[in-house]
């Protein structure tokens, strides 16, 4: 919001409040963090044999 310059106040604000709805992520009992971790975990380690088998043929 903005002044106005001829009395110093404020401007009206017309619009509602916004509400700001926070939501834990979680799968199961474990944090998404965690879970994307272990996702990316599998896909470097399946992705590194995939390399190590294509050298060795």
């Amino acid at each position: 919001m903005s002044k106005d310059s001829k009395t110093g106040q404020r401007a009206v604000d017309s619009t509602n409040p916004t509400k700001i709805i926070v939501e834990r992520h979680y799968a199961g009992t474990d944090k998404m963090e965690t879970v994307f971790k272990r996702i990316a975990e599998k896909q470097i380690t399946k992705r590194v044999k995939k390399i190590a088998e294509n050298r060795v043929n």
